[in-house]
């Protein structure tokens, strides 16, 4: 969804069309929860979040200021969102054991690590991805977080570094580091 395309859905979210919404969650969905995700660890609870994001998103539509970046704008909500959740909980978050990733993202991030993604089979696809969940789960969160941001949500480093308050020499350092960690693990699938 370009930048005109959604400044027109969020008003017209704001003057109260639900149809806006719906085109801002089928263009949104699986980056909020891929930005949620990273934070809860959870799948449960970051489908909660996600949830909620998109309910929270009609109250504060009117909010959206024209002309700003609005990925960079749900980026910041949805992470609020997630890191409220996790203050309320009073809880430590912990990496999941099994790397479990549901955000879809795999094969643009293999893509990004100079990976060859054209499998020959389902088979092949689904030892693909599998090995892509695999390869998510060597990522510290950090490096996960700027990778999704910067793939999913097509943001740049300058935004990222404003939504997680770091340096941008840190944010692209934590990309650089995670897609290399990403091609080291999948550069068999570039020799095929």
């Amino acid at each position: 969804m370009t930048d005109e395309e959604f400044q027109l859905a969020i008003s017209a979210l704001a003057q109260g069309d639900k149809g806006a919404l719906r085109c801002i969650y089928e263009a949104y969905v699986r980056f909020i929860y891929a930005i949620v995700y990273d934070i809860v660890k959870q799948k449960e609870e970051a489908e909660d979040i996600t949830s909620e994001f998109f309910i929270k998103l009609v109250r504060v539509a009117a909010g959206f200021r024209t002309g700003s970046p609005h990925r960079a704008w749900l980026t910041q909500i949805a992470r609020n969102m997630a890191i409220d959740t996790l203050r309320k909980r009073g809880r430590e978050v912990f990496e999941n054991p099994f790397g479990e990733e549901a955000d879809g993202s795999a094969n643009s991030m293999m893509e990004s690590a100079g990976v060859d993604i054209h499998a020959r089979s389902v088979e092949d696809s689904a030892v693909l991805n599998e090995d892509m969940r695999q390869a998510m789960a060597t990522l510290k969160p950090k490096e996960k977080e700027v990778i999704d941001m910067k793939l999913l949500g097509q943001l740049t480093f300058k935004e990222i570094a404003e939504i997680t308050n770091q340096p941008m020499g840190t944010v692209t350092w934590l990309y650089n580091q995670g897609i290399t960690k990403l091609r080291r693990c999948l550069a068999s699938y570039g020799s095929q």
